[in-house]
């Protein structure tokens, strides 16, 4: 990833120290794993409220989680979801196809699965590899383990997936980075 201006610079390398400091994984600052999103009012928000019942927040303030602990993000066309995750004391940038309820895994022939940073003049953008192709070529779990991806991510990437015809395009938006 280039970076046009000294200004950009400052600004991808504070994200990147308060990212790797705060880091995005899905423990909820107490070492034991959310478990999806099925039980996100179990973990610690670090508000200082608790999640009662009768308890109205505002769920816009934090994404989906998904089966994996990652975020979820929408893909066009609407019959699959993706979700990423950044694994803590690393580079490792997992993106997951999820069903359309973003539910479960979804393993797909795919052609091409790139991501281009918002920032910057990296005009390719960066290539997620199948973790581990079935014997039909299938996979659900493209990653990569590359630095600038990691700095890329909190200020907001697009992302293409080519499957045969299809074309499927999302967006991560820059967002603070999340401490579960």
């Amino acid at each position: 990833m280039r970076i046009n201006s000294a200004s950009s610079l400052i600004v991808a390398m504070l994200a990147v120290a308060v990212f790797a400091v705060s880091g995005c994984d899905s423990t909820g600052g107490n070492g034991k794993t959310n478990g999806g999103a099925a039980n996100n009012a179990d973990h610690d928000h670090d508000h200082d409220h608790d999640h009662g019942d009768d308890h109205d927040h505002d769920h816009a303030d934090h994404p989906a989680h998904g089966p994996f602990g990652g975020h979820i993000f929408a893909l066009e066309p609407n019959d699959m979801q993706g979700e990423w995750k950044k694994y803590p004391d690393s580079n490792v940038i997992k993106m997951y196809l999820l069903d359309e309820a973003g539910k479960k895994e979804v393993a797909q022939k795919v052609d091409s699965f790139t991501v281009t940073p918002k920032v910057g003049n990296d005009e390719e953008g960066f290539t997620l590899e199948a973790e581990k192709l079935d014997d039909q070529g299938l996979s659900a779990v493209y990653m990569l383990d590359d630095q600038n991806l990691s700095i890329a991510i909190p200020l907001g990437v697009d992302i293409e997936v080519k499957i045969g015809d299809k074309v499927y395009k999302g967006e991560i938006k820059a967002h603070e980075p999340l401490d579960h």
